[in-house]
């Protein structure tokens, strides 16, 4: 009999841990589809974050590429107007007229 209450004991003992361990295998499945759904969404996401990356930097390119250009616009504007000034200074010099020379003349002693 006290063989028979050690099986039936650990029997239960044993059926405990089936049921146990089967409400958690469903919990872990759920768990694990929720995770798995996580994952879908976050690389859908990473995609589109990407892509927004790579349109960014192609943008920034461009940038670049019109700041060059208007610098090097402005740049020769710049040498433009400093050539134009520098004509404008030479044409408004009037030109010095000689003044008459004195004679020099030489005292005697």
């Amino acid at each position: 009999m006290k063989k028979m209450m050690k099986k039936l004991g650990l029997l239960g003992v044993v059926f405990a841990v089936v049921l146990f361990t089967a409400g958690c295998g469903q919990e872990i499945k759920k768990e694990n589809e929720q995770l798995k759904a996580q994952v879908a969404t976050l690389t859908a996401h990473t995609g589109e974050l990407e892509t927004q990356v790579a349109t960014f930097e192609k943008d920034v390119a461009d940038l670049n590429t019109q700041v060059a250009n208007l610098t090097a616009e402005r740049d020769a504007a710049r040498k433009e107007c400093d050539a134009l000034k520098a004509k404008k200074k030479t044409a408004a010099k009037p030109v010095a007229k000689s003044a008459p020379k004195k004679s020099v003349k030489k005292k005697k002693k």
